[in-house]
């Protein structure tokens, strides 16, 4: 009897399913034991199946990080498409990247994994490729938003630094407060009585106070404004946050 041989949608179906068995694997276990050994064994597919889909665990935690980019561009893209002043966005954004890390913590705690040279070294081009796309598009709905506050005459950016600068900046900010401070993606000792979200803010107005990005910090309210914007922008995912037991404080 000849194999039966699956359309494109159901290819996608099987793959996604090891994408997900995966995903949960690192979050019960940690990314650095994951196995093809054990996702084999975490899904109703062979090992020759699996295969089929992933060259290999590295290639499989590529295509992780190209879902985890997809879900981010989602989420950035409508924070920079809000209704506020380039600032006011970009805050957003920064608010936006908490939410991914807190509804997806085994996919913000792999993002480095799948940055790695070993990874990109054993992934197929097609991978590699989509990868790159995707940031390029990520990177680009960033960009726009420092675009604008140029435009407008609402930031001057240092003659040493370029919008890539600016761009890194706020992501390694971001980065860095919500890995030592989310309670969800990891335990930071010496933090006691700092909230994550406050912080996010925090150290964003440090940044855009430090560039002079206007309206400064001391002439709007931002953690007013701010949660205005999640309101309008994120009502379902505040609601996902909210049946999980958390609720954003910026008081």
């Amino acid at each position: 009897m000849a194999p039966k041989v699956l359309d494109e949608y159901s290819l996608k179906a099987r793959e996604q399913d090891i994408i997900d068995a995966t995903i949960a694997l690192i979050d019960k276990d940690g990314v650095e034991n994951i196995t093809m050994d054990k996702v084999v064994a975490a899904v109703s597919y062979s090992k020759g199946t699996v295969y089929k889909h992933f060259l290999g665990k590295e290639d499989l935690f590529l295509a992780i990080g190209n879902q985890a980019i997809t879900i981010m561009h989602d989420l950035f893209s409508r924070a920079a498409q809000y209704e506020g002043c380039p600032r006011e966005r970009m805050l957003l954004l920064n608010i936006s990247y908490l939410i991914y890390a807190i509804l997806h913590p085994a996919l913000f705690k792999s993002v480095q994994c799948a940055k790695s040279p070993t990874v990109f070294g054993k992934s197929s081009e097609k991978r590699i490729q989509e990868q790159e796309q995707l940031e390029a598009k990520m990177m680009g709905t960033t960009f726009s938003i420092i675009e604008d506050a140029l435009k407008k005459g609402q930031l001057i950016i240092p003659a040493h630094m370029e919008i890539q600068q600016v761009c890194f900046a706020t992501w390694s900010q971001g980065f860095g407060t919500i890995s030592l401070l989310s309670s969800e993606v990891e335990q930071c000792s010496g933090s006691s009585g700092l909230v994550v979200e406050r912080e996010l803010i925090n150290q964003s107005n440090l940044l855009f106070d430090g560039l002079a990005w206007l309206p400064l910090s001391k002439d709007k309210d931002y953690r007013q404004s701010i949660e205005l914007a999640l309101r309008n922008v994120f009502p379902s995912e505040l609601a996902l946050l909210k049946a999980m037991g958390r609720e954003f404080n910026f008081g």
